[in-house]
Formats: C-alpha cells, sequence, structure tokens
C-alpha cells in the first residue's frame, strides 16, 4: 500500500499550542510529509482550537475545558443528576455529527484521534467510540480509527471511581472499536495488555497487540549544528543567538528586575521550568532547589542571584496552580531571609505563545525557543515532574543544550534512562548535598557542563529523532490496512 497516498484526519482538542499532546502532533506531522512523503494536502486538522492553518476544521465541542466537558467530570465520580446521561449522549451525538462531516468532506482514510482514551476528553471520545461502532456495524472498512494513547483513565486515580452514568459511557473511552493504537511509552503498552484489551472484551487480543499496536515515544530532533562544537571551552555551548529573541529578557521583567535590585545579569543564574503550572510538575521543588543552590553558591563565596523562570502556561486540568507556587514562594522566602533578596520566581507565561507572533505593536516569543536562550545564559533547566507520559519538555531541553536536574518518575526510569542520558537526578523530591554539589560543579565549571550537554546531544540524535515515528507509524499503518 502507498501511505503517501491516504487522506489522514487528526484529531485533538488542541493542535499547534504548546502542551505534549500539540507537540507530537506537530512531530508527526513533520515526519509524515519530509520522512513518510504524505503530501501537506493529505492532512486535515480537526480541533477546538487551532492556529490559523492549512487543511483545518475547528469546533469548540472539542475543547476539553468547555463548560459541557466540565459538567461531565465534576459529576464522574459523585452520585450522577438525572440530567447525567442524557447529556452526555446528546453532546456526544453533536460531536459524532461533526465528525461524520469531518470525514465525508475529506473523504478520509484513516482518522488518528489523540486522547480519546482520556476522560479529559470525554465528549468527544464517547463520540469517537460511538461513531467507529456504527461504522464497523455498516461494515464500512474505512477510516481506519488510530489512537494516540498519551493517557487515560487506567492511569489516574482521579478516574478511577466511575458512577454508574460515566461507567456506561467508559466502554467508548477508548473502546473496542479502534484498528491500531499508538502508545507513547513501554508501561502503557503493559497496562493495555492488562487491563484495556481485557475489559472492552476484545477478540484475539494477543494478536492485535502483535500486529496493531507501536510504541513511539515522544522524540525530538536537534535544530543547529552542534556536532562540531568543543566541550573545553570557558562559556555553554549552545544555539547561536537568533535577534529576535535578543529582548526576551527586558520583555519579561528580568532587566527591569535586576536594575531595581542593583544586580548584574552576569552574576545572574536562570533556572528554567519548562512545563506546564501543573502540581504534578512539582514548581514547587523547583523552588526548594533554587534554595539550596542559593545557599551554596553563597557558602562558596559566590553571591549570585536566581531567577525560577517558568515558561509554560497555567489553568490546565482545572487547577489554579499559579496562585499557590505564588505563596508557596512568599512563604519560603519569608523563612529564608538571607536568600530572599537573592532569589526571584518570574511567570512568563504572558509572553510566550507557541509560535513567535507580534500583536499590536507586543512582541510574543515561541515555547521552544526558550531553553535554547537560557543554556545561552549558562543557566539550567529543572524538572522535577512526579508523572509524565514521557518527557517532551525534557527532550526539548536537551535538544537546545540545557542541562537539566530531574526527578527520576517512574517513566523516566523505564524508558529514558536506559537510553545512557547523564542528568544529575533525585527521587522523590529529596535535595542531597550532593546532588546540590553536582549542579553546582555544573554551572562553575564549563568544560564538565559540556561535555555532559554534548553527551546527551548524542544519546538523543541517536535514540529519539523524529525518524522513528515515521519507521514506527509506518509499519503500524500498513498492518491497520492489511489485516482487517
Amino acid at each position: 500500500m502507498d501511505i503517501s497516498r491516504l487522506s489522514i484526519g487528526i484529531l485533538h482538542s488542541l493542535i499547534g499550542k504548546n502542551d505534549g499532546v500539540s507537540i507530537v502532533i506537530d512531530q508527526t506531522i513533520e515526519a509524515m510529509i519530509h520522512i513518510m512523503n504524505i503530501p501537506l494536502g493529505n492532512i486535515h486538522l480537526l480541533a477546538a482550537h487551532c492556529p490559523p492553518r492549512f487543511n483545518t476544521t475547528t469546533d469548540e465541542i472539542f475543547w476539553h475545558k468547555s463548560d459541557q466537558n466540565k459538567y461531565i467530570l465534576e459529576n464522574y465520580s459523585d452520585e450522577a443528576p438525572l440530567d447525567l446521561d442524557s447529556f452526555i449522549l446528546e453532546e456526544a451525538k453533536k460531536a459524532k455529527k461533526l465528525m461524520s462531516n469531518f470525514v465525508e468532506n475529506n473523504d478520509l482514510d484513516l482518522f488518528i484521534i489523540h486522547n480519546s482514551c482520556h476522560p479529559s476528553n470525554f465528549v468527544y471520545a464517547v463520540a469517537a467510540g460511538m461513531y467507529f461502532e456504527e461504522l464497523q456495524k455498516e461494515g464500512r472498512a474505512t477510516p481506519k480509527y488510530l489512537l494516540w494513547w498519551h493517557d487515560s483513565h487506567f492511569e489516574r486515580e482521579r478516574f478511577m471511581r466511575p458512577n454508574a452514568v460515566i461507567k456506561k459511557y467508559l466502554q467508548y473511552v477508548p473502546g473496542r472499536h479502534v484498528n491500531g493504537v499508538v502508545f507513547i511509552n513501554t508501561e502503557q503498552e503493559k497496562l493495555a495488555q492488562r487491563r484495556y484489551f481485557t475489559e472492552v472484551g476484545m477478540k484475539n487480543p494477543e494478536l492485535f497487540f502483535e500486529r496493531k499496536t507501536k510504541v513511539i515515544p515522544n522524540t525530538c530532533d536537534i535544530p543547529w549544528e552542534w556536532k562540531e562544537l568543543k566541550t573545553d571551552i570557558l562559556r555553554p555551548i549552545a544555539p547561536k543567538e537568533d535577534q529576535y529573541n535578543k529582548t526576551f529578557f527586558r520583555d519579561i521583567g528580568l532587566e527591569h528586575l535586576l536594575e531595581q535590585k542593583g544586580r548584574r545579569f552576569e552574576d545572574t543564574i536562570i533556572l528554567l521550568q519548562h512545563t506546564r503550572i501543573v502540581q504534578r510538575k512539582r514548581i514547587d521543588h523547583s523552588i526548594d532547589f533554587a534554595i539550596k543552590m542559593e545557599k551554596k553558591f553563597r557558602a562558596e563565596g559566590h553571591k549570585k542571584f536566581f531567577v525560577i523562570l517558568v515558561s509554560g502556561h497555567s489553568g490546565d486540568e482545572h487547577d489554579a496552580h499559579r496562585m499557590f507556587l505564588q505563596q508557596y514562594f512568599n512563604d519560603m522566602m519569608k523563612s529564608n531571609r538571607r536568600s530572599k533578596e537573592n532569589i526571584a520566581l518570574i511567570f512568563a507565561e504572558e509572553k510566550i505563545l507557541p509560535e513567535k507572533e507580534v500583536i499590536v505593536e507586543k512582541k510574543f516569543y515561541k515555547f521552544a525557543d526558550i531553553p535554547g536562550i537560557i543554556a545561552r545564559s549558562g543557566g539550567m533547566g529543572t524538572y522535577f515532574s512526579e508523572v509524565e507520559g514521557f518527557g517532551n519538555n525534557l527532550l526539548e531541553m536537551i535538544s537546545l543544550g540545557l542541562p537539566a536536574v530531574i526527578n527520576k518518575y517512574p517513566i523516566y526510569k523505564s524508558d529514558i534512562e536506559p537510553l545512557g542520558f547523564k542528568l544529575p537526578a533525585t527521587e522523590g523530591g529529596a535535595l542531597p548535598d550532593e546532588l546540590i554539589q553536582e549542579c553546582y560543579e555544573l554551572l562553575v565549571d564549563m568544560p564538565k557542563r559540556n561535555a555532559l550537554v554534548k553527551h546527551n546531544l548524542k544519546v538523543l540524535h541517536k535514540n529519539l529523532h523524529h525518524g522513528i515515528i515515521a519507521d514506527r507509524l509506518s509499519v503500524l499503518i500498513q498492518n491497520m490496512f492489511k489485516y482487517t
């Protein structure tokens, strides 16, 4: 079968944004176009929100934070309101109709639906299950339904206790009517073998699993010339400065802050938290880390100014975590008075978008560029996450020459660490003296830092390049059409 001739649809709540799923979608599209030779005109996008793009359809019903979806999730575990059953059915029917129109209008052969195994996308997950159930009852062979599994109710404690109404509709999340599944880590693969394929009563699960599933990890190409750079130089190896980004530190308010405090940029160390602002990212541990590092530098006779810079956006996962972090930071500064004048917390989300933009004379900076900017300044990343599907933002930091201190979350230990990355690491949020010493050396010893950075670039280039997406996705798609 000639994959390049397929008409392909891609659905997710968000496309072209800063979240991990959006990043994977863009990586996949890059692989499809440049490696799998699928024309851009053959790729069609369906989302709630997406920047203007070729072949894009949007509708608010696919928004995971819509009032409808929020209402369903608010009534997920407690006793169901009398109208919940009919409410879910009506919303799913609306979304199903839009999916059907999208498929027909674009004559789709393959429909890739991201996270229709996750209750946070309840409306369109149920709609997809119902839609493909109908197609299979009608005996239609296309489009094929490829589920891209980033997260699921099987993996989250908050979704373990569905009420009777929710349980009724979970048969479609993702349901038994998928034709293929992409997992992003090996633990999901094992979990699906134990739970998903058993609970939905799928026929011949062993054969399905062998032929129609693949693990495709998050990948990250390296967008700059790094291979010939020497490590024994006294400046950090990092991407060349982009002229557009020269004003970044001014626009996020850092230059003004340093001027107010009478501090110099040369004596400033930036710790980049390159993630969304949600609880499981444990940004509070990054604040604790900054305090420990400031004390270490002060003890060594270096008065440095530390900036915890958070580049991701807030408001996801239905919480107000940014307010908690600001209060936590304020409380910690009261408890560490000698550090108070030497540490700042900056949330830069108001100046960062998925792409560079100038809107009414205001500049906005590209999310993916930020690690490179911080790498040139000699800073480092913080990544104390407790749970990650894989680690997109960690790979972005590595790809742009930024060393990061991490918490060894489960998927890091099972899927990433064995590849050979060298990163200062802890477990459970502990910050022992040995870890602080290791990070201190990476900030003061440039040849040591550069050697670590280049080693990690080599490991990334060898093991997690975009070609992996094309290789594994091509085989999976071929099998989905070959085996009915």
